[in-house]
């Protein structure tokens, strides 16, 4: 009988102990740009493809996830300090010094776009613009440090699209995506070009190393993958952009 009592008790405990029978409050922190994450005032929520996702992962791992937009500048500091537990994003160097790197979300194009009449047909060409960059976002290494470019750092997209619709930059470079969408939605979708791609950026989960949930992480990354294997992922994509994932 004491056998089976401690038997009994061991198996509670492990039940109470195991991380899968609770749901936690975990905080993604996501940049504040269209189509990726924004907040719909028609619909009085956040939409775009991170929050789309996001309420796919509360589904499948039973977690809560508040989601809170920031300008992409902001992201690591949050992350580096643990108020903030993950991000999808763009790998990079100082993000991976201060968070651990989970499963992968998707691709996306980077690169440049011109001022429309100016025609991009390879990296050289690149040479003669006036190129508005988010600091801090690698597009890639060689366009980073590249120092013969001429570059003028900005803290959002749309403050370099509307310096070119003034004639003070005729170019912009960052996610492609992000770019046509808001100059589409801000009625400057004719001033713009075609893009030349430079890369194309994996999407990964990164997690705080400094996070207080860490324990429950490895139920979003589990159910980050589960909606990447079975395409419902790729229809969330697609829904904002046309993607090839």
């Amino acid at each position: 009988m004491k056998i089976f009592c401690k038997i009994i008790f061991q198996f509670l405990l492990l039940l109470f102990l195991s991380p899968f029978v609770f749901s936690a409050e975990l905080k993604l922190i996501s940049m504040d740009a269209v189509p990726w994450a924004y907040f719909d005032e028609t619909r009085g929520e956040y939409a775009g493809v991170f929050p789309d996702i996001v309420r796919e992962l509360e589904k499948l791992s039973g977690h809560k996830i508040k989601i809170t937009l920031t300008p992409y500048a902001r992201i690591n500091r949050e992350l580096e300090s643990g108020r903030q537990d993950c991000t999808i994003l763009i790998k990079e160097k100082e993000r991976e010094k201060i968070s651990n790197v989970g499963e992968l979300a998707f691709h996306i194009p980077m690169g440049v776009i011109a001022i429309n009449g100016l025609q991009l047909e390879n990296y050289n060409d690149l040479y003669d613009l006036n190129i508005s960059v988010l600091r801090s976002l690698n597009i890639t290494d060689k366009f980073t440090e590249d120092d013969k470019l001429k570059k003028e750092f900005d803290t959002g997209y749309e403050m370099g699209l509307r310096k070119v619709l003034h004639g003070r930059l005729n170019a912009i470079a960052g996610t492609i995506p992000t770019i046509e969408y808001l100059a589409k939605e801000k009625g400057m979708a004719e001033i713009l070009g075609e893009p030349i791609v430079l890369s194309l950026k994996p999407i990964f989960l990164q997690c705080s190393k400094k996070s207080t949930n860490s324990v429950f992480i490895k139920d979003i990354n589990l159910a980050l993958k589960k909606i990447r294997e079975n395409e419902t992922l790729n229809d969330i994509v697609n829904k904002y952009w046309d993607l090839s994932l």
